[in-house]
């Protein structure tokens, strides 16, 4: 039950990460937002470890913790926050959140597979439900005829393309998001503990991002960013960093299945966050409102199998 309250705690957390990542994809590129987040990882779990009194242990797991949780960050962080604020970026929060709230699919996949959990009818029809969302958008949403102008901001108004291409990284995002889930629990399993186990992973990942930092592009955009776009990018390294410790110490104490379920209420805070906030950017249409209803009853029934 503890680790389902964590879960709670974490997708309140992602929910508020989503709604300002849009706020800074309209300023900024996906790929600024994203390192940004990324290099504030190690930063505040040293923190967090420094206050618990937990920085001694990190040098004293097993390697095959520290293999599994390295992964868990490349995976997830490098792979999975990149692509999907990209998705956030090209489409919105809203339909982005339609596709990479199918993480809970590969992670449960995988949980079976590997860690030998089950699964039983409940949880295969919310398996279903929560598969069938993505497809109602992507074949149903309104698209415009021409793309956007290069360089200017996405916003409801997308073009077919856009709209694919969006939910293509979207769905990119939900595969490297799932399998991450079965490399933090393979960790923990073998030594690590949660929070010296996140500043493993996202030290991983900010070491798997240095070569993209020293492309001229990139480079350029880090130097050159205006004041209030690194305000937004470390607001929301700070907000996703709350949410990733969440996780882990949810993962200690729940099932990789129930812990993944009651993440996956984020869709809810998005919806309700996006409304209040971001109202003018993103989509509110009735097979958008629809796809989001099913990720919610998919849940719900994964939760209560």
């Amino acid at each position: 039950m503890f680790g389902v309250i964590l879960g709670f705690g974490s997708a309140i957390a992602f929910a508020c990460n989503a709604i300002i990542t849009r706020r800074g994809v309209l300023r900024t590129s996906s790929n600024y937002i994203a390192n940004i987040s990324i290099l504030t990882g190690p930063v505040f779990s040293f923190i967090v470890l420094s206050m618990t009194g937990e920085l001694a242990h990190v040098g004293q797991f097993p390697w095959k913790a520290y293999m599994f949780l390295a992964l868990s960050g490349i995976i997830h962080f490098a792979f999975g926050r990149t692509w999907a604020y990209k998705s956030i970026q090209l489409i919105g929060a809203n339909r982005s959140n339609v596709v990479t709230s199918l993480s809970p699919v590969a992670s449960i996949t995988l949980a079976v597979i590997v860690l030998g959990e089950t699964v039983n009818l409940l949880m295969l029809c919310g398996i279903i439900c929560s598969l069938s969302s993505p497809f109602i958008t992507l074949c149903n949403e309104r698209t415009v005829a021409c793309a956007p102008v290069p360089g200017s901001a996405y916003g409801k108004e997308v073009d077919r393309r856009t709209l694919s291409l969006g939910m293509l990284y979207g769905a990119g995002a939900a595969l490297f998001w799932g399998s991450s889930f079965i490399f933090i629990k393979l960790g923990l399993a073998s030594g690590g503990t949660p929070i010296a186990g996140s500043m493993i992973a996202y030290t991983a990942a900010s070491i798997a991002i240095i070569p993209s930092l020293v492309k001229p592009e990139n480079k350029k955009e880090m130097l050159s960013a205006d004041r209030k776009s690194l305000k937004i990018a470390l607001l929301v390294g700070l907000t996703t960093n709350i949410a990733q410790l969440l996780r882990y110490l949810a993962l200690q104490y729940g099932s990789v299945i129930l812990v993944t379920a009651a993440i996956r209420t984020t869709p809810l805070g998005i919806l309700l966050l996006s409304f209040i906030f971001n109202r003018q950017h993103e989509s509110f249409s009735k097979w958008v409102l629809l796809s989001n209803a099913l990720l919610i009853v998919g849940t719900i029934m994964i939760l209560y199998a």
